[in-house]
């Protein structure tokens, strides 16, 4: 055998390993990480750094280093007793402190100094949630660095639709692509507050390639392929601190460096991965696969809420809540995504209604609801308390009267008599709020005081654990202390009987920044909202920008969006996707996809969709060429419609919807019969609606005063003629079967 083929098999048996950053250098998560890193907070229940650990191994890596500042202690004892501690466990898992680290940067220089890494790796956070098998993507990578020694990093990015929940609100990237290779040629960020409406393609990416892809539709999953050049750049540019604004725009950008970055992009047709065998395609000389997965990193509770929904509502498949990582509590799956413990007590008279998971030894009481939330082992919720789109960890108490509404709670809090819990608040470990009080949406309340001591840097998330770098005083400890006056906590916002202080965001937001891609000076504070759960892009109430910072001509549209609630914000949303699909003349099954990304986005129930669906399409049929124009646009929007029917019931509500609409929208005088018959008709020939929901609908009808008796009316002939083809029907087969009996006795 010669030389070449032989090192060409010890390249093929090199150990897989990967470097997990623990830390995130922000606050986006205090003060529940008060006590913990964020990577071992509960996601649906499971520790997210699980997560991570199981996409790794799924993948082939056989060591995992995970470089840890904040806790790191308490990462490596719950790593001791993991299933990665076990004897058979097919990955090791080494948690490696770096105490002085202030930086992503500092983390990967820290990896580089130990040695550990010689070899291309995964790179990732521990804080990503995937089902993903990397092994096909780190052959590809491999292949591909072959064919351009160049090559440093594949990252591995998400294709999300517009206003999809998964988004981050608080920044937009547009990614410039080259299809034939999947190089990424340049990347432009910029927060989205002020918005602008332009983006700088450079020159040289238009002039040196002959076709590039513009995309503003990817979001980064935190996972990228790199090998050992990228640790030593790190080392090498002490300027490097973040992942992105640093190191790929410094790479992109640099005419010196000469190193290449290439993008595999889940959900897209033209993903970089590579056949194990390394085969190419002709002309580029790369190798391509289509590759479908799921991949989402947990950036901040916006995301955290938006990948808690995916994984109850099954969109990260085999990953959700009744097939967990690991050995943790094991949950029954019912009708509407509702998960339960076995050890689940509901009580007689108790809701709960759809997409939620119940934890081990939970109760709900009577008259209570749960909504669209994540409830932890041992927690109580109280009578005519109502929690939704939250998510409460372990032994949590709410009272009764109580209202959580899209919020965090920690460990052991306590919930009062009559207390309101507005949306996007972070209620940190062992506090407790009330009675009758309410907490304005977005507001933090932690268990100990902060205070600003130090620099900045002291600040942050995952700072040092040393007591004397703590930002954080004990309230037991201050209780004497003449700063805080005869009373230590902050009773007005947590109540006469309550515990705890509310978390200055001022003082968060000044080391909120050390690993977004935006300095303090470049960081507008309405983005503040848009990293918490419950927010929209009202909460910003931002102005748009043309580029040269003008924004006068906008404001006023920039004060009705932030004035429109949840329900009218969708409704616009709605509009703006059915019309979108109507000017570029989109296919259904196209149309179908962005309407399914809107309603993950809002969190819609089916029925919802439907009447909107239905209504906007119905607002599209021109009057004054009525009979062609119903035709065309129900043959086009039939079968987008059609996925939301389901069954019998849902039949009579479209026709229903169809009803209001002719019955209430204006300007359809003299028409809103002759439309109504025929929509109906229609729906029936594209077997949208069978005969018998029409006729059904029609009996129903006549007996409901709300309904306009003028198109019941008016739907009699087309009913009396499925009444008649039914009986035609039912004589033919009667006569059918009699000459069958005859046939069969002559026979005889």
């Amino acid at each position: 055998m010669d030389t070449g083929s032989g090192s060409t098999k010890v390249e093929e048996k090199e150990e897989l390993k990967a470097v997990v950053l623990a830390d995130t250098f922000d606050e986006l998560f205090q003060p529940m990480t008060q006590n913990r890193p964020r990577s071992l907070l509960p996601l649906c229940n499971v520790p997210m750094i699980e997560y991570t650990l199981e996409m790794l191994a799924l993948s082939g890596v056989v060591e995992a280093f995970i470089m840890c500042k904040a806790h790191a202690d308490k990462l490596t004892a719950y790593i001791k007793q993991s299933q990665w501690a076990r004897g058979h466990a097919q990955m090791k898992v080494f948690v490696r402190s770096v105490r002085h680290a202030t930086t992503i940067g500092d983390a990967l220089r820290a990896v580089d100094e130990s040695s550990a890494i010689m070899t291309d790796f995964v790179l990732c956070t521990g804080i990503v949630v995937s089902n993903m098998n990397l092994s096909k993507i780190v052959a590809a990578h491999v292949a591909n660095k072959k064919r351009d020694s160049n090559h440093i990093m594949t990252m591995l990015l998400q294709e999300t639709t517009p206003g999809h929940r998964r988004q981050v609100k608080s920044d937009e990237s547009v990614y410039f692509i080259d299809p034939s290779s999947s190089r990424l040629l340049a990347l432009n960020s910029h927060a989205t507050v002020p918005r602008v409406r332009t983006t700088v393609i450079p020159p040289e990416v238009i002039t040196a390639h002959a076709e590039v892809e513009v995309r503003a539709d990817l979001t980064d999953t935190c996972v990228a392929i790199c090998t050992p050049d990228v640790l030593a750049l790190f080392t090498e540019n002490f300027d490097y601190h973040i992942m992105r604004r640093d190191f790929i725009h410094g790479i992109l950008e640099s005419d010196i460096l000469g190193k290449t970055i290439y993008a595999h992009v889940l959900g897209g047709s033209n993903s970089i991965a590579g056949d194990s065998d390394g085969d190419a395609m002709a002309g580029e000389g790369l190798a391509f696969v289509s590759h479908s997965g799921y991949a989402a990193c947990v950036t901040d509770t916006s995301a955290y809420d938006a990948i808690s929904r995916d994984l109850i509502g099954r969109w990260a498949y085999p990953l959700c809540p009744d097939n967990n990582p690991g050995s943790y509590e094991a949950y029954s799956y019912s009708r509407g995504a509702v998960y339960k413990a076995s050890s689940v007590r509901l009580d007689r008279e108790s809701r709960v209604e759809h997409h939620v998971i119940l934890g081990a030894n939970a109760r709900v009481a009577s008259q209570a609801t749960i909504a669209d939330s994540v409830l932890g082992a041992r927690c109580s919720i109280g009578e005519h308390s109502s929690i939704r789109g939250s998510h409460l960890f372990g032994d949590v108490r709410v009272g009764r009267n109580a209202s959580v509404e899209s919020s965090v709670l920690g460990e052991r809090v306590t919930i009062l008599d009559n207390v309101i819990i507005e949306r996007g608040c972070l209620i940190g470990d062992d506090v407790t709020v009330g009675p009758n009080v309410r907490v304005p949406a977005f507001t933090r309340i932690a268990r100990r005081r902060m205070r600003k001591m130090g620099s900045p840097e002291s600040m942050h998330d995952d700072s040092d654990d040393d007591e004397e770098e703590s930002v954080w005083a004990d309230a037991e400890r201050t209780e004497s202390d003449p700063m805080d006056g005869l009373d230590q906590f902050d009773r007005q916002a947590v109540g006469a009987e309550g515990v705890g202080y509310v978390w200055d965001n001022a003082v968060a937001d000044a080391g909120s920044d050390a690993d977004s891609d935006y300095s303090d000076d470049d960081t507008d504070q309405r983005l503040r909202h848009l990293h918490t759960l419950g927010s929209t892009m009202a909460d910003a109430a931002y102005p748009e920008s043309d580029g040269d910072g003008s924004a006068d001509e906008d404001d006023d549209d920039a004060d009705e969006l932030a004035h429109l609630s949840p329900q009218e914000e969708f409704e616009r949303e709605l509009y703006l996707t059915i019309k979108r699909a109507c000017d570029d003349n989109l296919s259904a099954s196209k149309a179908s996809l962005e309407l399914k990304s809107l309603r993950m986005s809002y969190n819609k129930e089916q029925d919802e969709m439907r009447v909107g669906v239905v209504q906007e399409v119905l607002r599209i049929i021109d009057i004054d060429a009525l009979a062609d124009s119903a035709s065309r646009t129900l043959r086009r929007w039939g079968p987008v419609i059609a996925e939301y029917i389901a069954d019998g019931r849902d039949q009579l509500d479209l026709v229903d919807i169809v009803e209001r609409h002719c019955a209430e929208e204006h300007g359809l005088d003299g028409v809103r019969a002759k439309l109504f018959v025929r929509l109906v008709y229609l729906m029936y020939q594209l077997d949208i609606v069978e005969d018998v929901a029409v006729v059904a609908w029609h009996n129903r009808a006549l007996k409901k005063a709300d309904v306009d008796q003028e198109l019941v009316r008016a739907l009699e002939p087309f009913v009396d003629g499925l009444n008649e083809s039914d009986d035609s029907d039912d004589e033919s087969e009667d006569g059918s079967d009699d000459g069958t009996e005859d046939g069969t006795d002559e026979s005889e």
